[in-house]
């Protein structure tokens, strides 16, 4: 086997130890000059090969030979993604991304665990291809890796912090935690009591219940006002002025099957309530209007309004067809409140929302 051949083995991992006793032999002839004798342990031919000065240079060339091809390779990939441009597969994995996220299951610190298997603060192509493959069951292709890299690496300096993935998760509507910083307590130090002490605290006492007599002297001789218990008639109309606030029931079927979908813990789980869940009418107020993104049947092209379903407490996004696009632009602002037949196709665990599809829409009054 050739020099060149051993360099491979040797990037493979374990440098010297992955080499077998003639390769040893191989390399201690080429860069010593002479074999060790056979009766030589191993582990003192791989000690004493390591400590010379050639063999150390041949590594390092080694390393930079790979760091270099590693370079290339990636320059050759982000070229291909440049040139793919167009490619409808790089849009669709550009917009299923976050999607891949929000329907793992996760929240935000389960998904740092995953992408930063080894806690150094730092997401690595091959953990980012580890967590795709243990979502999808799927080696991901190094070109759709790079192109991920590419939405997480938000400052492009070609390194992806834990920062830069939680500002992404922000922008997707994960809710993020909450780092309180700790209370310090003080202690109480306890002074050594003296004389001196006690007999100030007797003095204390003293002027206190000298002050106590003399309040109470005070107390007794003067007269105390009669209060007539009157409730003045403004104060009685004021307060049943006062709007009772009802509270947030659960009354619907939608309800009641978005209630059970909050205990789902899988995602297949998730799906049979919702195939085994009925449509139903029901109000929301509109919080926001946007375009439907990710959906190639009949609601390509519609809007999504999102907001409050029937006064609470689940915030929802219901999907309309095209028709309906008129009618939203001309009639539906915030704060408005609609009503429409709908039934649920989509229940989202990461953002903790279940999204419908609408059949009709009307405003309500």
């Amino acid at each position: 086997m050739s020099i060149e051949q051993l360099e491979s083995k040797i990037l493979s991992g374990g440098g010297l130890n992955s080499l077998t006793d003639n390769e040893l032999y191989q390399v201690a002839k080429h860069f010593v000059g002479d074999a060790p004798p056979s009766h030589i342990p191993r582990e003192t031919v791989i000690g004493i090969l390591s400590e010379q000065s050639s063999i150390q240079n041949w590594q390092n060339d080694i390393k930079t030979k790979a760091a270099r091809i590693a370079a290339e390779t990636v320059q050759n990939v982000q070229s291909k993604i440049e040139e793919n441009s167009d490619n409808p597969m790089v849009q669709k994995i550009q917009e299923s991304f976050g999607k891949w996220l929000q329907d793992s299951g996760y929240n935000v610190q389960e998904l740092t665990v995953k992408l930063d298997a080894n806690s150094d603060g730092i997401i690595s192509i091959e953990e980012i291809s580890n967590f795709i493959v243990e979502l999808t069951g799927n080696q991901p292709p190094a070109w759709v890796l790079s192109h991920i890299s590419t939405i997480l690496d938000k400052n492009m300096d070609g390194e992806i912090l834990v920062s830069e993935l939680w500002q992404y998760l922000e922008e997707l509507g994960f809710q993020m935690p909450v780092i309180e910083e700790p209370v310090i307590q003080e202690t109480e130090v306890e002074l050594p009591v003296t004389e001196e002490s006690i007999t100030e605290e007797e003095d204390n006492l003293d002027e206190f219940e000298e002050e106590f007599d003399n309040d109470s002297i005070e107390i007794e001789e003067k007269e105390i006002p009669e209060i007539e218990n009157v409730q003045p008639e403004e104060s009685i109309e004021e307060a049943n002025d006062i709007p009772i606030i009802e509270e947030a029931s659960i009354s619907t079927n939608i309800e009641r099957t978005i209630e059970i979908l909050e205990k789902a813990r899988l995602h297949s789980e998730a799906n049979e309530i919702i195939a085994n869940s009925n449509s139903g009418f029901c109000t929301l107020k509109v919080e926001r209007i946007e375009r439907n993104l990710m959906v190639n049947d009949s609601y390509r092209g519609g809007q999504t309004l999102t907001g409050i379903l029937d006064n609470g407490p689940f915030s929802i996004a219901v999907l309309f067809e095209p028709e309906f696009n008129d009618f939203i632009d001309q009639n539906v602002s915030k704060n408005r409140i609609v009503s429409f037949e709908a039934s649920l196709f989509e229940w989202s665990s990461g953002l903790r929302k279940a999204k419908l599809k609408g059949k009709s829409l009307e405003l309500k009054d």
